[in-house]
């Protein structure tokens, strides 16, 4: 192991190591990164229960930029996770394909892990914009953490809770750092074109301005910890169905991608993906789960022709799954 680099400015210390994906031994692959130094004290603490240092004392340690497995070329040259995503989401070709423009960029730059610029999935409802959020949070191998903000009109919600607070929590991506103990989670925001400016109670999406711009996330300020915080390794995917209801400066640092759903000749390919997610779903190796009847599949491809639903074919699959279940179950009592 070499030996730590200087702090990073505002307190984000770097330890770097070799990896063997390195075309040059000496370049530094792997680094660990730490969000703060330092978790304030609070000025009355209670026996029996664990102080906010405690609870995310993770963030005051070591935490990796993970992913360097989804990072690897295989054998046709193509990166491990671009393949994964191109197998199983094809019509969803030119976001891949835009992840795996920075992808490339970060191993060219003997940087193995997961970074992407914050990527905004645009489309109508049932596209499949959060199918693909989901596919790529759970390929990178980085951990990843969800939240919606339809309705939601409190920048609490992402922002945290200020100390003082009965549990107070930090920001959101602080949470999924402290959560999956890593530098570099993907957080995936859904639906935020539909939450709500409240005066009195802030404004969200003003709120996930100030965690995403690099100048304000290097040296993020968190209200909970009382101490700066480096998100500026987490990923962000957001999904919305339209523009209007983002501010010119959240769009200006966004990658925005036009979605368009499957077409019918992908479907074959799009049930067999939600038949493997149905089974993590359940808790279930995909072999346990139970075949659709030929009379089933050929309703579900029929229907998904007329609506082209990510999201109607995934509830109808699951439909036509527990209506099978339930035929078996009789059969065998």
């Amino acid at each position: 192991m070499s030996q730590p680099t200087a702090p990073d400015g505002g307190g984000a210390s770097l330890r770097k190591l070799d990896h063997p994906l390195a075309s040059d031994a000496r370049i530094p692959t792997t680094e660990y990164v730490r969000p703060c130094e330092q978790i304030e004290r609070e000025t009355k603490e209670f026996d029996g229960f664990p102080t906010i240092a405690e609870r995310f004392a993770a963030l005051t340690t070591d935490l990796p930029l993970a992913g360097a497995e989804a990072m690897k070329p295989i054998a046709d040259g193509e990166l491990a996770i671009t393949a994964y995503l191109r197998a199983r989401a094809p019509w969803y070709a030119h976001a891949i394909a835009l992840l795996d423009q920075q992808w490339r960029l970060q191993l060219w730059l003997g940087k193995p892990w997961i970074h992407f610029r914050p990527l905004l999935l645009m489309g109508p409802p049932g596209c499949g914009k959060s199918h693909l959020a989901r596919m790529i949070a759970q390929r990178a191998g980085t951990g990843h953490s969800v939240l919606s903000l339809a309705g939601v009109a409190d920048s609490t919600t992402i922002e945290g809770t200020p100390r003082g607070f009965t549990n107070a929590t930090p920001c959101f991506p602080a949470l999924a750092m402290a959560q999956h103990q890593t530098a570099n989670p993907i957080v995936v925001i859904e639906e935020v074109d539909k939450a709500q400016n409240n005066r009195r109670h802030g404004d969200p999406v003003a709120s996930l301005l100030t965690l995403i711009k690099p100048g304000t996330a290097r040296h993020y300020w968190d209200r909970c910890l009382m101490a700066p915080c480096d998100l500026s390794h987490v990923n962000w995917i957001l999904t919305a169905n339209s523009l209007d209801q983002l501010s010119a400066p959240l769009r200006s640092r966004l990658d925005i991608v036009q979605m368009e759903g499957p077409s019918l000749e992908h479907f074959d390919c799009l049930i067999s993906n939600l038949l493997k997610g149905t089974a993590t779903d359940w808790g279930l190796p995909p072999p346990l789960i139970p075949d659709l009847e030929p009379e089933a599949e050929q309703l579900l491809r029929t229907r998904f022709a007329r609506h082209r639903s990510v999201r109607r074919l995934e509830r109808e699959l699951r439909a036509a799954l527990a209506a099978g279940t339930s035929a078996i179950s009789r059969r065998v009592h």
